[in-house]
């Protein structure tokens, strides 16, 4: 006689009672820590992330097995952050944290514990209220990494502009007579001094709207260092393509006709003003060489009028 009804389910192999900090798991992982225990299930952790242990009654463990999958989006989007506070350029700040005497980072401890708390109340029978619980947490995290790599994109944009500053002032202060100075036949005093003021206005763009700065938490450092020296190198090319314009007198109403002369004890001024200006508006340089070429371009493309088509006029015959 065969028996067609479906195995009952089997207790768990590994008990409950085994699962203790400094043991391994029932899958050979040292478990470092134990962040929830209650008479039904345990939420520990080891060095890959946070997992539970089930009860050892197999249906009870059934049904947390069930409640548990239910939060795999919201624990596949908090195990990413975490790793990126973890394994990011954060480890910098866990680095501090642990020369001044802290075991660990208390922020990344806290999200430990609040992923725990979530897995905890799903396992309890309340799986909305868990991921309630991850998906405030997974806000908080994204907010913290925002402002993290905010500080980051702020810190490398100083670096380049100092670096870039006090590179072209080594580099003039090295020449004979800088004021009279030319590279391709530009002033290489006065185009120092629009790249030099131009990256300053970039840094003090960035400082200003740096608080509502679009972040991606998932950029890797490369990307940052990337965009921020970019930002930087805009508002210096900017800043000597404004230069060059107002020299050539095809903007020099911004300036006025100062702007052409190379003597004048405030032009100089005049030219940080501007190269400042320039650095700081992203869009101001891009635009004006858009209507220089709107305006240069249909001077050069404008053309004759067509010849009329009409017949030529019959010539009225002698009276």
């Amino acid at each position: 006689m065969t028996d067609d009804m479906p195995p009952a389910p089997t207790a768990d192999h590994f008990p409950l009672k085994d699962l203790k900090t400094g043991a391994p798991d029932k899958r050979g992982r040292m478990v470092t820590d134990v962040l929830w225990a209650v008479r039904d299930f345990k939420i520990y952790k080891t060095d890959k992330g946070i997992s539970p242990q089930f009860s050892d009654t197999p249906d009870e463990a059934c049904k947390q097995r069930q409640a548990y999958m239910s939060l795999g989006p919201e624990l596949a989007e908090l195990g990413q952050q975490i790793d990126l506070l973890k394994n990011g350029w954060a480890r910098w700040i866990t680095w501090i944290w642990r020369r001044l005497g802290a075991r660990d980072d208390p922020q990344l401890a806290y999200c430990e514990r609040e992923t725990a708390r979530g897995i905890a109340q799903a396992l309890d029978g309340d799986p909305d209220a868990g991921r309630q619980t991850l998906a405030e947490l997974s806000r908080r995290i994204s907010k913290r990494l925002g402002n993290m790599l905010r500080v980051l994109y702020f810190t490398i944009c100083a670096i380049a502009a100092f670096e870039i500053t006090i590179g072209l002032a080594i580099y003039t202060s090295r020449l004979e007579a800088p004021e009279t100075a030319t590279v391709l036949g530009l002033n290489i005093f006065q185009l120092s001094v629009a790249a030099v003021m131009g990256c300053l206005g970039a840094l003090l763009s960035t400082a200003i709207g740096l608080r509502n700065l679009a972040i991606d938490p998932a950029a890797t450092l490369t990307m940052n260092i990337t965009y921020a020296v970019q930002r930087m190198l805009v508002g210096t090319l900017g800043a000597m393509v404004l230069h060059i314009t107002l020299k050539s007198g095809i903007a020099g109403a911004l300036l006025g006709t100062a702007a052409s002369n190379s003597g004048g004890e405030d032009m100089i001024y005049k030219l940080s003003f501007v190269s400042l200006l320039a650095g700081f508006s992203e869009r101001l340089v891009p635009n004006l060489l858009e209507k220089s070429a709107e305006k240069y371009g249909d001077a050069s493309d404008a053309t004759k009028p067509a010849p009329s088509s009409a017949p030529p006029a019959t010539p009225a015959a002698a009276p």
